[in-house]
């Protein structure tokens, strides 16, 4: 069973970042690209920290409202 967003893991791959906040893994790869988001590297997969990607896409929803 997962937990809540801000309880698990620091590290997200592309895609479970991508299905976290509901946008597509092209999207997290163009904030990577565009250096919105920090892109780490861990055995050999790119992986982005939830905190950072928190951080960069809630500002985003709360200003849709």
């Amino acid at each position: 069973m997962r937990q809540g967003i801000h309880n698990t893991s620091k590290f997200l791959t592309v895609d479970e970042a991508a299905r976290l906040v509901g946008l597509s893994h092209w999207t997290i790869r163009k904030y990577i690209h565009d250096s919105k988001l920090q892109r780490y590297k861990s055995l050999n997969r790119t992986v982005v920290s939830r905190s950072e990607l928190l951080d960069l896409v809630e500002p985003k929803k709360e200003e849709s409202k």
